[in-house]
């Protein structure tokens, strides 16, 4: 029986379409053009690798250099918000969301953007009535695949038990932050970034084409 869904934003609830990583592309081209031109390949593989994980983190694994990271992770965060209105929901997640809370199961998002940027989302999207809690490093320090943003919006809805959290996220991060945490469920999404494999390979219980296919597994154990 589950208390709370902790659902990932891009590409598990909002479409992608490579907007992601088109934001990496610009940000790293704006703000170290020299850098940029001569590790394009490095920095890529490594972002793809991490896709899920803090934007911060990631760049500061690649920059290192403090200023370089704030810049380059506001020209990610602006580059995403000047893309808000190719954003769109995966088709059937509204009513989703609607049909667990009627169940009982808070909802929940987190993600690798800032808190700005998720605000914004929520708002143009129009889902302020239909999340419970949501998450950020902003507020926790840490990103995935760490288990802080899962377990901050854990305790803001009031749920003591991870065996009574199910987690659905595109990327190998979001199931490893659930499997750091304990949660009890961990469902991979193919609406995303990573494959089947990958996820299954990363301890996903159950792996669906959409976020929207998880009702049943969710519903049943309620």
């Amino acid at each position: 029986m589950y208390d709370l869904a902790v659902f990932d934003v891009a590409g598990t609830v909002v479409t992608d379409d490579g907007i992601v990583i088109e934001c990496f592309q610009q940000a790293f081209a704006m703000v170290v053009p020299i850098t940029w031109a001569d590790k394009k390949d490095e920095f890529m593989d490594y972002a793809q690798r991490t896709m899920g994980q803090s934007k911060v983190e990631v760049f500061e694994t690649l920059l290192g250099d403090d200023d370089l990271v704030e810049r380059t992770n506001d020209e990610f965060q602006n580059a995403y918000l000047e893309r808000l209105d190719e954003i769109e929901p995966i088709e059937g997640v509204e009513g989703l969301f609607e049909t667990l809370r009627e169940k009982g199961i808070k909802i929940a998002l987190n993600t690798g953007f800032n808190r700005e940027t998720l605000n914004t989302l929520i708002y143009n999207l129009g889902w302020q009535e239909l999340i419970d809690a949501t998450a950020t490093q902003t507020e926790t320090g840490k990103g995935r695949p760490a288990p802080d943003m899962i377990q901050w919006v854990a305790k803001e809805c009031g749920v003591e038990d991870p065996s009574r959290v199910a987690i659905l996220g595109d990327t190998v991060s979001d199931i490893e932050a659930g499997i750091n945490f304990g949660a009890g469920m961990k469902i991979g999404v193919l609406s995303g970034f990573n494959d089947e494999q990958l996820l299954r390979s990363a301890g996903a219980d159950e792996v669906f084409d959409d976020v929207t296919k998880a009702v049943d597994v969710l519903n049943e154990r309620n």
